[in-house]
């Protein structure tokens, strides 16, 4: 199997090591031949090649820009240039891991086996600071479940279905006009053209755990991406409801304003 990996990382120490640690795991697997490209901004004069130095088992590429910018526009980027390499007729699925997810022992070896099984186009899973064993369960998918749990660090798109759901929306994500909503939207638009789609809901990825009291700052971009495919399907129009609802909540406890509920263009 031939997996690419496009990874954008904001140079700093913590950043850095972090990316060390994501690059060292997918390092030591074997029965998998990665491409990965590593996007880093704010580089400055920053030499990247301790991170070469790592990746002695598998193919490391990175680009470097001084600014930060969003990361949808980071990972507009990074497909342009795996484009450019053609990269994508070279691989079977592609992956957005952050710089601070890592994989644990073993998780390559049992996605390959699942993916022989299921014959899935689109996989997501959870992640955890304490990653558990990837064991095969039952197909959990559903679209809320999508909703949910979907991000860059827990979503593979195989080739075929990558080439079909187009680049990431820049109007939103984090950084962007409409904080946050990049993967969701990403995500949702696989779902719709996706012919099977598997939902392992065990968080096998590692990847420091969500705050939920910070969601706020997420709010307008993923309620904008809601709002867009609310009548694409029944659960959809359910969970753009119950978004709704959620920033009512966090109006009314002051965390957000009322221009939060538009999508700025």
């Amino acid at each position: 199997m031939k997996v690419l990996l496009l990874t954008t990382c904001i140079c700093n120490n913590e950043n850095i090591k972090d990316l060390k640690r994501l690059i060292i795991s997918i390092n030591r697997v074997e029965k998998i031949d990665f491409e990965h490209i590593v996007l880093l901004q704010n580089s400055n004069e920053y030499c990247d090649a301790e991170l070469q130095d790592l990746a002695t088992n598998y193919n490391l590429k990175t680009l470097k820009i001084n600014e930060i910018i969003s990361l949808s526009k980071a990972r507009n980027i990074l497909i342009d240039k795996a484009s450019e390499l053609d990269l994508f007729s070279q691989s079977d699925f592609v992956s957005f891991p952050d710089d601070d997810c890592w994989y644990p022992e073993l998780f390559w070896d049992n996605f390959i086996e699942l993916e022989k099984q299921e014959n899935f186009e689109l996989f997501y899973t959870q992640f955890s600071s304490t990653p558990v064993k990837f064991t095969a369960g039952n197909n959990e998918h559903s679209t809320t479940n999508l909703v949910r749990n979907a991000s860059s660090n827990t979503s593979f798109y195989k080739l075929n279905l990558f080439n079909n759901i187009g680049s990431f929306d820049e109007d939103f994500g984090v950084g962007a006009k409409n904080n946050g909503g990049e993967d969701l939207d990403f995500a949702i638009r696989a779902l719709l053209i996706s012919q099977r789609t598997y939902f392992l809901n065990l968080p096998v990825i590692g990847h420091r755990d969500p705050l939920p009291e910070f969601r706020y700052k997420y709010f307008q971009g993923s309620f904008g991406i809601l709002n867009k495919y609310k009548f694409k399907s029944l659960s959809l129009s359910v969970n753009f409801l119950r978004k709704l609802a959620i920033g009512i909540i966090f109006y009314l406890q002051g965390k957000i304003k009322l221009t939060h509920f538009k999508v700025v263009t």
